[in-house]
């Protein structure tokens, strides 16, 4: 039959599939199983017909080509494949690619961490408090319920210093208040009731003067001073960080896609389907 002939003796005026080891004649560019004559030459193989001896039959020689591609992942021919296998694995190495993609979105970028840096302080317990007041009661559940997240920040540290988070049932165990005599109330329930706010906080001054600057009476288990709780919200990211973030995720992207080639190619193609072809 003609197709036994063609893998059998060379024939003048003829080149040689590297992969099939056919005999095709130079007028036809394409081999039955698929290889174009011009890529492969592209890619650095040699089609001339080589002399066989006569009715031996044709080896499948795997010439490996030069370039860059043949460098990063160690490209090779792969149609010693089926078709069918070798969109599965291609399917399944797209899929795997962009499903790491989507993962380093999702875990990277997310919003800044809550560090003095990337912060912006809204108020302070104590400034809050020490505004004008329509009432000069507690202002704790006021400024618990004005914009922004609540945290600890001491007013000094440094850039990378994080924001404390704190319960909310925390604070509002505290008392703040402009009025010196509605914090000793507080402090000391029941024992000032029927003094007036006047004469209570001459009284309290006067022995302890260093009260005199004193908002808040917070709980001696709070950690925190009134100057350091904070209402914040986070800064955005600069154009410049986010062009890091996605430079970051590409060349990771990157990255695992040439794993899974070398692993494809070099493993897989190489170690595994060219020794069973050539045992076959």
């Amino acid at each position: 039959m003609p197709e036994q002939k063609g893998m059998g003796e060379p024939r003048s005026g003829a080149w040689q599939c590297p992969t099939c080891g056919r005999h095709i004649p130079r007028h036809i560019d394409v081999c039955r199983c698929g290889n174009e004559r011009r890529r492969l030459e592209a890619l650095g193989y040699e089609c001339e017909s080589a002399h066989t001896v006569p009715g031996k039959p044709a080896m499948k020689p795997r010439p490996h080509s030069s370039g860059l591609a043949t460098s990063l992942v160690g490209y090779q021919l792969d149609t010693d494949l089926s078709p069918r296998t070798r969109m599965a694995l291609k399917a399944l190495l797209g899929i795997s690619v962009a499903a790491v993609a989507v993962a380093l979105v999702l875990f990277t970028h997310t919003e800044p961490l809550p560090i003095r840096d990337n912060v912006q302080i809204l108020t302070t317990l104590e400034s809050f408090t020490r505004q004008p007041q329509p009432d000069s009661g507690n202002t704790i559940p006021s400024f618990l319920a004005s914009g922004g997240r609540l945290g600890v920040l001491p007013a000094t540290g440094e850039p990378r210093d994080p924001v404390r988070s704190i319960q909310e049932s925390d604070l509002q165990q505290g008392f703040c208040s402009q009025s010196v005599a509605r914090q000793v109330r507080h402090e000391y329930p029941g024992f000032y009731e029927k003094w007036p706010d006047d004469k209570l906080e001459h009284e309290f001054l006067q022995k302890y003067p260093q009260y005199a600057d004193r908002v808040c009476v917070l709980s001696v288990r709070f950690d925190a001073t009134a100057s350091d709780i904070i209402k914040y919200e986070l800064k955005p990211r600069s154009l410049l960080a986010h062009v890091f973030l996605w430079l970051r995720t590409l060349t990771l992207t990157a990255m695992f896609a040439l794993v899974c080639l070398n692993v494809y190619y070099r493993l897989f193609i190489a170690r595994i389907v060219s020794p069973l072809d050539a045992a076959a």
